[in-house]
């Protein structure tokens, strides 16, 4: 298809790999932006629609004349972007171990169903098997004094942070009293680490918990709403100086969030719609509102 040896050394990004390996490790060749296939229909010289589509399908639709043809489309490939996921470990409480939480990623691409390329690739990921990861530190996103309350907000796998903060101050024994809201579809198969947060409630370890899970009746229930609820305490916890966490997605969770605590500060603080924000941004200012999102 492509008439080249695998075998052969080429420089991309000022490095030099085999093609079978920079295929394989390094370029991304599963669902190129328009930008590249834009680029691709001008080297094979082909009008090509502007769409997403997989590098294998374009070569097998709009196969390339010859090797040296094949090189140049190398040279309009972008790098895998890394994927980055919240550590769900806690150092003293999981010594020597590292833990995340991935969902793998399902969705449909020109009728086809398609799977999120590193989520698919770590549940395919034998046991036991090698991975190769790097740390990315977030100096920002992190526990305040062990005397400090705190109120952790994440849906889905957005709770991943928030299970390394949990473990890390029943592990250290910190004071400061622990709400967690935490949400998803269904509560029978959706409710991540509910063992180990039901042992956290009964230890004394989280003070609060409130769940909400969208599908399991008619109207659909979310964090925000749950928040809503337990809005006066919502708003005592923060007048106690209790930082605020939010890990998960940016739109609509976060967005939906933040303005639920606008609504909140301002009705149970008596604050005028622009005081809120300003009460908003104080928090932001001091360090104790703080997002993880993505």
């Amino acid at each position: 298809m492509t008439r080249i040896d695998g075998k052969k050394t080429v420089t991309f990004r000022n490095e030099t790999h085999t093609m079978i390996e920079l295929l394989k490790k390094k370029v991304n060749i599963a669902y190129l932006p328009e930008r590249v296939v834009k680029q691709y229909a001008a080297i094979v010289k082909q009008d090509i629609p502007e769409t997403k589509i997989s590098l294998l399908d374009l070569l097998k639709i709009y196969p390339v004349n010859n090797a040296a043809q094949f090189e140049e489309v190398i040279g309009i490939l972008e790098p895998i972007t890394p994927r980055l996921y919240s550590i769900s470990s806690s150092p003293n409480a999981h010594s020597g171990e590292v833990h995340i939480t991935v969902a793998r990623d399902n969705f449909k691409m020109n009728g086809e169903v398609k799977h999120g390329l590193a989520s698919n690739y770590l549940a395919d990921l034998a046991v036991e098997g090698p991975l190769e990861f790097y740390v990315h530190k977030n100096n920002q996103f992190r526990l305040p004094a062990e005397d400090k309350d705190v109120i952790m907000i994440g849906p889905g796998t957005g709770i991943a942070p928030f299970r390394s903060f949990i473990a890390e101050r029943d592990a250290t024994g910190a004071s400061g009293r622990n709400w967690l809201f935490f949400g998803d579809q269904h509560f029978t198969t959706d409710f991540l680490y509910q063992t180990e947060i039901q042992n956290w409630i009964q230890t004394g370890v989280l003070t609060k918990v409130n769940v909400a899970f969208s599908r399991d009746q008619k109207s659909k229930i979310y964090v925000q709403h749950k928040m809503l609820e337990n809005a006066k305490a919502f708003y005592e916890w923060l007048q106690n100086g209790a930082y605020v966490y939010i890990c998960g997605a940016k739109e609509p969770m976060s967005v939906d969030v933040e303005y639920t605590m606008l609504q909140i500060i301002e009705r149970f603080g008596s604050k005028t719609s622009a005081q809120a924000v300003e009460y908003l941004n104080q928090l932001k200012e001091e360090g104790r509102f703080l997002k993880d999102v993505y």
